[in-house]
């Protein structure tokens, strides 16, 4: 491992710390500015909101007001139209003043002179006219963009002080002018909009609050974007500062190392390189290194004293050194041997669990890494039979031939050696087996029998023959022993294995056959679909475990139309818009019930996505083109071509032509385009 030098480390680890800090500083700042810059839009805001509802309260007081003021002083004057227009005029937000007599139905005087008053007013004015009179009250009426103030006023006789009531004043202000007077107190950013014009307000980083402006609703609305560069800026420049004190205090450590610890150390490596047996005079300012000066100095001292010492040593290590190399050669042999067990280990994997090329593999590399032995092979018991599965330079084809009781077959319990084992064998079978026996067999001297074990129980035995009558090394029978371990896990991890897996093909077949008895519309259609989507993918050369996903989950893929009720599944007429709705919940519920098996979810993914379009409009989540699995557009394909060419009672079938030619069409819209016209090819080479 490459080490790295002191210069490196440092940067690197004082890089870490200010990384660290530089983290906790600028979360701290960037909470605190992105609180305050709440805070700060909160209350100004708020300060807005309230200075307009003051403002607003203050129109209306000043309009009701100045109404009942020009009423007082109105039926004194000698000019009424030239004192409406002065009033007017005088006036900003007041558009115009009607005098209208309503007990005649007359407007005595208006300006400006294009005024006049609407039926709806005149009709308010008549209801309330009795309680305005005796009251002396004033109403206001609001109406589009115009607010009107309706005050009545009065003639006073001087000689009995009675008041004679002589006709109503309609005051007009405009909505518009006192909308604007609102909007004059407003800063840059800050708008008062109305509902219609709020949703045409395209900004992010805004807050509004609704305003009640007299029967009307207005929003204060506040833009402050400039608020968030203002605080991007402050972390920009935050971070800049931090930046610049990192590279400063860096700068100045690196200086202050290289001066106290760097040279020195470099001084003294360069000493030591050198190795001329001198010690090394310059002290360290830091304790450390010049504790480990001083203990290099020593070891300099030590290490001249004892010079002739070592060389004497040396011819008693040069004797030791012999005889490591002859425990090298035993280590190689074990080593090999050991390999060689890792090569088996890993044909687990390589053989996909067969048992044949498991233990043919298993003889050929023992055989090959043992000198001792010549042949093998390997036997397994099954329903109290004794049958050979596997041999190394014997006929393996004629023994299979072969059936063994109890009685008629030698067995070990444990791994032992035996002699002339053919001829103990000969005394044992019957003349049939002992005639194969001999000649599928090559001479054997010695045999290592080695049992196969599940728990307590012999399921089978490995055979290892020598044709030479040799010792057999101890080294040879451990790991022989080691080789039957390796082969009883793998045949019992097999078995159990292929047992599970014929345990959930069986349940999920039927399932599916349940379904079919359930839906009277898909019996064999999750068959055919399995069968026409693992051709195509086999015709496109897909690899065999993707093959095998698509084969499974199109077998699942309608498993959901459990939960779709029977009346529904087996209409014979068009389905309604609210049944259609349920069955389209299918690929959801199919998801839902394969996603909670460990053994299954792997299918859940496709099933969920096969009634999804390339262009997006299917379902259940609407996703498009390339986003849709691959497995599952392959079974749209197959899916939709079995739906085709199937009859049902609301439809008749395609012949495959047709059917070809609906693909053509929706090919971009329902279906992957370059999936379609593969799979079109397929259709044509297979059924045209």
């Amino acid at each position: 491992m490459e080490k790295m030098h002191l210069r490196k480390w440092f940067k690197k680890h004082i890089k870490k710390i200010f990384i660290f800090f530089s983290l906790v500083i600028f979360v701290y700042l960037f909470v605190y500015l992105i609180l305050n810059t709440k805070e700060f839009i909160k209350i100004r805001f708020d300060l807005k909101y309230n200075k307009i509802n003051e403002l607003i309260i203050d129109q209306k007081n000043k309009m009701i007001n100045s109404s009942l003021l020009y009423s007082d002083l109105y039926p004194y004057s000698v000019d009424n139209e030239k004192t409406l227009e002065n009033l007017v005029v005088s006036e900003k937000s007041l558009a115009g003043i009607i005098d209208y007599k309503p007990t005649f139905d007359y407007i005595n005087a208006k300006y400006p002179s294009n005024m006049n008053v609407e039926d709806e007013i005149k009709n308010i004015i008549k209801q309330n006219l009795k309680n305005i009179v005796d009251n002396k009250s004033y109403k206001i009426i609001e109406n589009e963009n115009i607010i009107y103030v309706i005050v009545p006023y009065y003639y006073e006789l001087l000689e009995n002080n009675d008041e004679i009531f002589q006709g109503i004043l309609i005051f007009e202000y405009s909505e518009d002018k006192l909308i604007n007077e609102i909007r004059n107190i407003l800063n840059k950013n800050e708008y008062i909009l109305s509902i219609s014009e709020l949703e045409s307000f395209h900004k992010n980083f805004i807050k509004k609050k609704k305003i009640k402006f007299y029967t009307k609703d207005y929003y204060l609305v506040s833009y402050y974007a400039d608020r968030i560069k203002e605080f991007i800026y402050a972390i920009i420049i935050s971070f800049g500062h931090i930046l610049i004190f990192y590279y400063i205090i860096k700068t100045l450590e690196l200086k202050n190392l290289e001066k106290k610890i760097i040279y020195p150390i470099e001084d003294f490596t360069k000493h030591i390189e050198k190795y001329d047996d001198k010690t090394y005079d310059k002290s360290f300012e830091l304790y450390e290194f010049e504790r480990l000066r001083q203990t290099y100095n020593n070891l300099i001292t030590n290490l001249s004293d004892n010079r002739e010492e070592l060389e004497a040593s040396l011819e008693e290590t040069s004797a030791m050194n012999e005889e490591l190399i002859s425990l090298n050669k035993n280590l190689e042999e074990y080593i090999g041997k050991f390999d060689s067990v890792i090569k088996i280990i890993g044909s687990l994997n390589l053989y996909n669990k067969d048992e044949q090329k498991f233990f043919d593999k298993l003889l050929e590399i023992s055989i090959k890494n043992l000198p001792e032995i010549d042949y093998g092979s390997i036997t397994l018991k099954e329903n109290n039979k004794w049958k050979f599965v596997s041999a190394y330079g014997h006929d393996v084809n004629k023994l299979k031939d072969v059936e063994f009781n109890d009685d008629e077959f030698i067995f070990a319990r444990d791994t032992i050696v035996i002699n002339n084992i053919l001829e103990k064998d000969e005394k044992m079978m019957s003349e049939k087996n002992r005639s194969i026996i001999k000649e599928a067999s090559n001479p054997i001297a010695k045999s290592i029998l080695s049992p196969l074990k599940a728990g307590n129980y012999i399921i089978g035995q490995i055979s290892l023959d020598s044709k030479r009558n040799i010792e057999i090394p101890e080294e040879t029978i451990k790991f022989v022993n080691a080789l039957s371990t390796l082969s009883s896990f793998f045949v019992q991890l097999n078995r159990i294995s292929r047992e599970q897996g014929e345990f959930h093909k069986d349940i999920i077949l039927t399932l599916i056959k349940a379904l079919e008895y359930y839906d009277k519309y898909t019996k064999g259609h999750s068959e055919r679909v399995a069968k026409y989507a693992t051709e195509f993918a086999e015709y496109i050369n897909m690899g065999h475990n993707e093959i095998k996903d698509i084969y499974w989950s199109a077998i699942m893929h309608d498993v959901g139309k459990f939960f779709v009720p029977q009346n529904i599944l087996n209409k014979p007429d068009k389905l309604s818009d609210e049944e259609y709705k349920i069955i389209k919940e299918h690929p959801v519920k199919s998801f839902e019930l394969l996603v909670k098996s460990k053994y299954l979810k792997k299918y859940a993914k496709i099933v969920r996505h096969h009634h999804e379009r390339w262009d997006g409009k299917g379902y259940p989540d609407g996703i498009s083109d390339e986003k849709i699995p691959l497995n599952s557009r392959i079974i749209t394909l197959a899916d939709s071509f079995d739906a085709m060419i199937t009859i049902r009672p609301y439809k008749k079938a395609l012949n495959v032509q047709e059917a070809i030619e609906d693909i053509q069409e929706n090919a971009g819209k329902q279906f992957d385009p370059e999936l379609a016209e593969k799979f079109i090819e397929y259709l044509r080479r297979k059924y045209l």
